[in-house]
């Protein structure tokens, strides 16, 4: 049997905090530097910024670094240290290019497991498409953990990594099934149940035939990949018992103290756009961070499901 802990600390060896300096970026650091030191990990502040012309020609006649990066760097260095966060921060980067985009080059080129960001809030119709794409794309797009500390996340009275109850968000698919093993392990690791939560279509529901179908699939992943799960997950009918409302699952992610974690399906730049992902509504109103899960990492952490 497995020892959970060592097995995330196998999974979350490289930690990026992404930050725009905003409010909300100060808490996401907080919770970064409390993973880093929980699961002692390695620790990286990133910040990325769009050069304007000028900078742009400076670095490129001169090959020297513009203002903006140097503005950029020492900007980063005092929000990290204000935060007493360098003892376990073992760099801080400055990228340019569009944010997202630069972002997740960087998420290869760092190799990283997990990155955190902050988010200020939901933005919908044109100013989703403008202003709210970051957050979605970053989650949707980067081949790594995500944890999200969204608007509703209350400030920290204690710095220590403690979690009331682990609330696990699935939908009868294969890419929620990717975020079962994490569930289940952080549960273990800081000793608190994990709840599990099955959200369906109304169409779903209303087809009991299939929704039984989808069901038995599901649990037959999840034995396979995970036969350590509790065993409980693996019956059709426990998971059946765990379907939960839209409105009775955002009431339970707002409560607060909690982990909520997820799998995500990455999708294409069109589909971000046509429409909110689960993973981006629940920000709306989560009280706790969001973990979410690709499905490309699976119960080894590696390779394609």
């Amino acid at each position: 049997m497995k020892d959970p802990e060592q097995w995330l600390q196998q999974r979350i060896h490289k930690i990026l905090l992404a930050t725009d300096f905003h409010q909300n970026s100060r808490l996401a650091l907080s919770f970064a530097v409390s993973f880093a030191r929980y699961f002692k990990s390695e620790l990286t502040a990133l910040n990325a910024f769009e050069f304007g012309p000028y900078s742009e020609t400076v670095e490129v006649v001169d090959h020297l670094p513009s203002r903006a990066r140097t503005d950029a760097k020492e900007l980063l260095q005092k929000f990290v240290a204000e935060a007493g966060a360098i003892i376990v921060t073992s760099d801080v980067v400055v990228v340019e290019g569009l944010v997202s985009s630069a972002i997740i080059k960087a998420l290869s080129e760092l190799s990283v497991d997990l990155l955190v960001i902050g988010t200020e809030g939901i933005h919908r119709g044109l100013d989703h498409a403008v202003l709210g794409s970051n957050t979605e794309a970053l989650m949707l797009g980067a081949r790594c953990l995500t944890m999200t500390i969204g608007p509703h996340v209350p400030e920290r009275q204690d710095k220590a990594l403690v979690f009331r109850k682990v609330i696990y968000v699935s939908d009868f698919t294969v890419s929620s099934t990717a975020a079962a093993t994490y569930a289940f392990s952080f549960g273990r690791v800081f000793e608190v149940d994990v709840e599990v939560c099955q959200l369906v279509s109304k169409a779903a529901i209303n087809d009991p035939q299939k929704l039984k179908q989808a069901a038995a699939h599901y649990c037959d992943i999840l034995k396979f990949e995970d036969p350590e799960l509790p065993t409980t997950w693996f019956d059709s009918e426990y998971q059946l018992s765990r379907i939960t409302s839209g409105d009775e699952l955002m009431a339970k992610v707002s409560e607060p103290s909690n982990l909520i974690v997820l799998g995500v399906q990455p999708a294409s730049f069109l589909q971000r756009h046509l429409h909110t992902s689960l993973a981006y509504r629940l920000l709306t109103s989560a009280a706790s961070p969001v973990l979410t899960v690709p499905v490309t990492r699976g119960r080894n952490g590696h390779g394609q499901w």
